[in-house]
């Protein structure tokens, strides 16, 4: 059962496959954009990549022990049959995205660059039904790839009204509820608690990707920081709290900070985004620091942002803690960012810790403190 443009095998024979694996796990890919490429290239051009590109998937399946497939269209499959181990799933995820960005076509000397989105399913039941569902949702929150949980059908689900109404109720009945995930060195002592925002509702604990721009968005936002903070300041311990860098440059909102987190042993997590590089930052953390908050620099993946900076953490992109096993790029862009922050006595932060393998690579670069699900995932300890 082969396709007939491609001559690999095809959507019946995938799902024959299925049926006979014993722990299929599935990873559907979607190429993007591709009916703009076949618009600015032509539909010769357009087939040219799909033959190009399943033979290169075939030999990537080949040299790691799986099987290709194309689904439909611009859609193909990756199947690989072993059971659960979370090590070799995130090893092999990397290595199928990496391969998706190495993929570069000539066609009548125009370089045609693919990308993609992927959905992975790695249950044992209703795997194509599942890995659709997530690609769907990789293809609405453009992201390189979702894996198919509970949190997706809930995000297929909901809409903007039902959302604003959940917002409504959650403000008025005070189930917005900061979760929290300790930061920790390798004696296991606490640094800090990094408060992750939830709403606890009858359905279940709802993530802020859910609701959070939704709120921003229809004027919800002011009066949630007001309810969390006052939430928090019951913890008594050291404690972080994660902060749009353009929200210190919003005056209602820098003050509702700095009013609710002034003297209370509080570290502020500041996105690593473009305002950075506003020329009154530094002015801002020196104003921060009179008041006893230290600054935690989020998300940084370089180390352009760190030298002009008075701040007392760094907190590395999980991306690149997540590649350390596969990447050298990855091993020397966290090398750089250490050795630039021992320079200037910062302290640095690997998160997205989320397995033993990913853990023992980030100690062996020396990373001062760690994060992840592999230590705990987020609870709730605020009391009423």
């Amino acid at each position: 059962m082969l396709d007939t443009l491609t001559h690999i095998p095809s959507f019946n024979s995938l799902l024959q496959t299925l049926k006979e694996s014993k722990h299929p796990k599935l990873f559907l890919i979607d190429l993007k954009d591709f009916t703009k490429l076949n618009l600015t290239y032509s539909d010769e051009a357009g087939d040219f990549v799909l033959k190009e590109f399943a033979l290169s998937l075939t030999n990537f399946a080949k040299n790691n022990n799986m099987s290709a497939f194309r689904v439909q269209e611009d859609e193909f499959a990756l199947i690989k049959d072993i059971p659960f181990d979370l090590k070799t799933i995130e090893k092999l995820l990397f290595l199928v995205i990496d391969f998706i960005k190495a993929q570069k076509y000539n066609f009548n000397k125009e370089e045609i660059t693919i990308k993609a989105h992927m959905g992975i399913c790695l249950d044992q039941n209703n795997l194509l039904k599942k890995a659709q569902k997530a690609l769907k949702i990789a293809q609405k929150e453009n992201q390189p790839f979702m894996t198919y949980s509970d949190f997706v059908n809930i995000l297929l689900e909901e809409d903007e009204e039902r959302i604003c109404t959940l917002l409504h109720d959650s403000i008025e009945d005070g189930t917005i509820t900061p979760y929290f995930q300790k930061v920790i060195n390798l004696d296991k002592n606490t640094l800090y608690q990094e408060a992750l925002i939830r709403i606890v509702s009858k359905n279940g604990v709802i993530p802020p990707k859910i609701f959070l721009n939704i709120a921003k968005e229809k004027g919800f936002y002011t009066q949630i920081v007001k309810l969390v903070i006052g939430k928090m300041n019951s913890i008594k311990e050291a404690k972080a709290v994660n902060i749009s860098c353009s929200e210190l440059f919003d005056d209602e909102l820098y003050q509702i900070y700095t009013e609710g987190f002034k003297n209370s042993n509080t570290v502020f997590e500041l996105q690593n985004e473009e305002c950075l590089h506003n020329s009154r930052l530094p002015e801002k953390i020196a104003e921060l620091k009179k008041l006893n908050i230290k600054i935690c620099l989020d998300n940084v993946d370089n180390t352009s942002y760190i030298k002009d900076l008075e701040i007392e953490f760094v907190k590395i992109k999980g991306d690149l803690i997540r590649l350390l096993q596969i990447d050298a790029n990855a091993v020397s862009t966290c090398k750089k960012i250490i050795s630039t922050c021992k320079e200037q006595n910062i302290k640095t932060i690997a998160t997205h810790i989320n397995s033993n393998a990913s853990f023992e690579e980030a100690q062996k670069l020396g990373f001062d403190y760690y994060q992840g699900f592999y230590f705990e995932k987020p609870t709730c300890i605020v009391t009423e």
